[in-house]
């Protein structure tokens, strides 16, 4: 596998496992193979013949919660902890005691949006590894003890998160933000609806939404192309060809400009913030990137940080984040702080905000925003695991086979103007919608929360 790594310096190095030859500035950040097998499954490979190891990762675009009935939240939660439980005439003990035997990785996971998997094996077990994963994908076996005893781990786990503050914020957060949305619901599963699913909707779901359509498949390792086309046939050639048609529509953050309240009794109020944005194949996407960083994305680096926390000290950390769901585009803030303080923090983070907006930032703030953003790339390429998971971003993104190529460039060419710009397009204090958990003081035009939603 050959990576191109930029240091903070901006400085170009080459660098590339044992055993490989150096590399000249023109290789690419990675050497990305796109595979198409017989059957017309696709996926984008790296080799990487340094360990004897093989990544598989994929996913079914649009499969994940988002597509669960409010009657049936956390049905793809409960479907990705069943799948690997027992398959073909393996029971759940039998198919979990081969894998550990052939120190053989095999998950399943549910996001709001995607349903995904991932194996990881050595080669002298690949075979295995391929079976099993095939087996669990086609042929499940859904039987009653192991159903259960993932309902009752999840049901469980609500239980025990009921108390925590921030997840009842988090909570409120999608409750209120993504009204009226797939979003809105508990993507984990209500103490009621978890008991609702059977074993039926767990095949129903599997069969409608696990679809070739959908899937999207990124390998890295020791493997080689020619070997992968008939392995992708193998494995995943038996799925269904179609499926059922995603109707979920995009929208935008809902009740913004108002700031929500539940009162609890602890030290501390936990806060998170949001405003609409833009996505992933906007122009302005990589100028969001850079002014994110400047505004609450560096941590210590960032505005945020160094007013609320370096310069008054009313909390431990501050941090904005792009939120870039399927669905929904948003930037997001989040902190917590002593109760008589939460008005002051309200202020720091629309008063940030607006300076953003009106003066430029400082050449150095964007050199360091810069550095940092490209500088960090050659963390996310230093294990097939890692690049694994790129490839799979990649093309849940839609981007194209050689996006990396150009992202260094990209980054470094936002201007100061670039984020002035970006920052009148996305910031506005009078779009926040805020949440709160805890006992803040001297607030007014609150609404107050009664009661948690989706949970019971």
């Amino acid at each position: 596998m050959k990576i191109l790594f930029y240091s903070l310096l901006s400085f170009i190095i080459f660098c590339t496992p044992i055993g490989t030859k150096n590399v000249s500035a023109k290789n690419k950040v990675l050497d990305i193979q796109e595979v198409t097998s017989k059957g017309g499954i696709k996926a984008w490979l790296v080799e990487d013949h340094a360990l004897p190891i093989i990544n598989i990762k994929f996913a079914f675009k649009g499969a994940g919660a988002i597509q669960n009935s409010p009657d049936k939240q956390g049905l793809s939660q409960l479907l990705s902890n069943t799948m690997d439980e027992g398959a073909g005439d393996l029971t759940s003990q039998e198919f979990q005691k081969s894998l550990s035997d052939h120190s053989i990785t095999l998950h399943f996971n549910s996001s709001r949006d995607d349903f995904g998997g991932y194996v990881k094996t050595l080669i002298r077990h690949k075979d295995k590894a391929f079976e099993l994963l095939k087996l669990a994908l086609n042929s499940p076996r859904f039987d009653s003890e192991p159903i259960e005893r993932m309902r009752q781990a999840n049901i469980s786990r609500i239980r025990s998160s009921i108390g925590n503050p921030e997840w009842i914020n988090a909570r409120f957060f999608n409750d209120i933000a993504f009204e009226g949305h797939p979003y809105a619901l508990n993507s984990g599963g209500t103490l009621t609806t978890l008991n609702n699913i059977t074993v039926d909707d767990l095949k129903a779901h599997k069969e409608s939404w696990l679809t070739k359509d959908r899937l999207i498949i990124s390998v890295t390792g020791d493997i080689k192309k020619e070997e992968l086309s008939k392995t992708l046939d193998d494995i995943f050639g038996a799925l269904p060809a179609t499926g059922e048609k995603n109707k979920v529509k995009s929208f935008e953050l809902k009740n913004t400009g108002k700031t929500f309240l539940y009162k609890k009794d602890i030290p501390q109020t936990i806060i998170s913030s949001a405003m609409p944005s833009f996505g992933k194949n906007d122009p302005d996407y990589d100028a969001l990137r850079v002014m994110n960083y400047i505004y609450g994305g560096g941590g210590f680096g960032s505005r945020l940080m160094e007013e609320a926390r370096e310069k008054r000290g009313l909390t431990y950390g501050i941090y904005s984040s792009l939120l870039m769901q399927d669905n929904v585009r948003a930037i997001t803030v989040s902190t917590s702080t002593k109760n008589e303080s939460v008005a002051e923090m309200k202020e720091i983070i629309a008063n940030e905000m607006t300076t953003l907006r009106n003066t430029e930032v400082t050449a150095q703030e964007l050199k360091d925003a810069q550095s940092y953003i490209t500088g960090s790339m050659p963390l996310s390429l230093t294990s097939t695991d890692k690049v694994s998971n790129i490839l799979l971003n990649l093309q849940l993104d839609n981007r194209s086979i050689d996006y990396l190529d150009g992202y260094v460039d990209r980054i470094n060419n936002v201007t100061i103007s670039d984020i002035k710009n970006v920052a009148n397009r996305v910031l506005n204090p009078e779009k926040l919608l805020t949440i709160m958990v805890g006992q803040p003081t001297d607030l007014k035009n609150i609404e107050i929360l009664e009661s948690l939603p989706n949970v019971k």
